[in-house]
This record gives C-alpha cells, structure tokens and sequence, in this order.
C-alpha cells in the first residue's frame, strides 16, 4: 500500500544553536484534507491507439455541474491530482475528433481511478463554415429574424445550399461545407435585401460574411393588384390597359397606367396612404 500523508508538512521556526544551548521547539501538525481524495489518470487516444496530444478532459461532478479541465500531454496522458471522493464525469474534446459520450468514474479515498478515453475522427473535420452578423445600416443594431440564404458557384452555376435564420444578435452560421465559393443574401420584411462578395473556402477554413440592410423607404405603403377577366366567358386578357386612380373629395386623377401579363396580372405598388380606383380597358387599332 502506498504512503500518504495523513497530516501536512509543518515547518517549526528557525532555531539558532550557538554554543551549548538546548533548545526546544514544540509545533502544532493540521490534518491534510486531501485525505479524503483521490486521483484520476488516464490517457485519450484515437481508434487507431495513436496519442492525442493536447486534448481538453474535462471531467463533472455527479450533478453535471464542470468540475475541472487539463490537457493529455505528448503521450495522451492525463491526471487530475487530489479529486475529492465521489462519482464523476468525464470526457474530452480536440479539434478534428468528436467528443465522446461522459462516462462515469468513481474516485476512492488515496487512490488513482484510470480512465481511458478513445475519440472518434469527425468525419466532417476538414470541412469549413461561413459564419457572419447581419445589421442595420441606419444603427448597425442586429437584426433578429433575418432571413439568409447560401449560394455556391461553380463556374457560371449557382446553386441554392442553405436557408437559416438569425439569432437575436444577428448571428448566423453555415457549417460542414465542402471546398468552393459561396455567397449569402440577407433579407427582412422593412428592409432591402442584400448579397455579400464571394468567399473562399478550403480544408477548415472559417470565413466571416457580415451584411447590412437597408430600410425599405416604401415599406409602410401599400399594393393593389388583381386579375381582368372576360366577362362573357371568363377567360384572363391579357395586354388589358389598367389606369390607377387617386380619388379626393369625389375628384378622381389618373396616377399610374400598367397593362395585364399574360395571366391578366397586374399590380401597383408602392401606394401612400390614401383612396383609390381602378379602371380597365382593351384598346384595338381599328
């Protein structure tokens, strides 16, 4: 059984002899502590049995609460000294490797409890991301709710890869993407939406795509639309003339002239508050 120091080591005060003197020096010894603690060693290593050098272990007390953290060292070694009795978690993390399931450990008084721990390869841990903050341009606040859209290009093709939406500080995130350029586009009701410059990524890299929005100056008007129809057999017209009318105190004056698509669409935008009419017509050359 291995020693242990049942008391702390206490130093007396300095005693001077100088001749034939007999001193006595009487001191008190505390209690260590530690006594009522343990260790907890082990090594973290990939599936292969290769050394991770450098790893974060961390291990939890029994309620999940974060207890302590090291690191693995060049052989993946690691030791939590004097870890009070009582069960743990613990588990481990590094870049490339994903973190295990905690697993439990149960520290006994003066002794060392071994843990190995094995991380698998992340699979995507070469992959890169486009992160960035989406603003406003009148008060750079974040907005909250945007709507950002993810863009690939390969050559002259662009190709949809992601839709998220951001957080409440305006922050969004594209993970696991494979090498290439991208782009995102940001948009919000109230605002005009926006696209950013193309990034590069390649083998982890990380790169940051902020965008600022600007207020839509027509967003609190409004739209009138609809459909003209043959009233004789209901079929759409299309190329219909349709003039917009303003109407104030019963005076009635031609703003706007559109024509229908070829669904019999058409649609005004960008309309104050206010009174309105709509008139149609289809005009031939005789």
């Amino acid at each position: 059984m291995a020693s242990i120091d049942k008391y702390k080591l206490q130093p007396s005060p300095l005693i001077t002899i100088d001749g034939r003197k007999e001193e006595t020096s009487n001191f008190q010894l505390q209690a260590d502590p530690t006594t009522d603690a343990g260790n907890i060693s082990g090594t973290v290593r990939r599936p292969d049995g290769t050394a991770v050098n450098g790893a974060t272990v961390k291990i939890f007390n029994a309620n999940g609460t974060p207890f302590e953290h090291t690191n693995s060292n060049s052989a993946g070694q690691f030791i939590f000294p004097r870890v009070p009795v009582g069960s743990y978690f613990i588990t481990a993390a590094e870049p490339g490797l994903l973190t295990p399931v905690r697993t439990t450990v149960t520290v006994l008084a003066n002794r060392t409890t071994t843990a190995s721990i094995t991380m698998q390869i992340d699979p995507d841990a070469n992959k890169s991301a486009v992160f960035g903050i989406i603003k406003d341009s009148t008060n750079s606040k974040p907005i909250a709710d945007a709507t950002v859209e993810l863009f690939s290009v390969t050559g002259t093709t662009t190709t949809l890869v992601g839709i998220v939406s951001t957080n409440n500080e305006g922050q969004y995130l594209f993970a696991n993407l494979v090498n290439g350029n991208y782009f995102v586009t940001a948009s919000k009701a109230g605002f005009l939406s926006n696209q950013s410059t193309s990034v590069a990524v390649s083998d982890r890299d990380f790169a940051p795509a902020n965008l600022v929005l600007a207020e839509d100056p027509d967003v609190n008007t409004g739209t009138i639309s609809g459909i003209i129809t043959d009233a004789a057999n209901g079929q759409v017209i299309a190329n219909a003339i349709v003039a917009l009318y303003s109407v104030s105190n019963g005076i009635e004056n031609i703003i706007d002239i559109t024509k229908t698509n070829a669904g019999g669409l058409y649609l005004f935008g960008d309309l104050v508050a206010g009174t309105y009419r709509v008139k149609a017509t289809v005009q031939v050359e005789s």
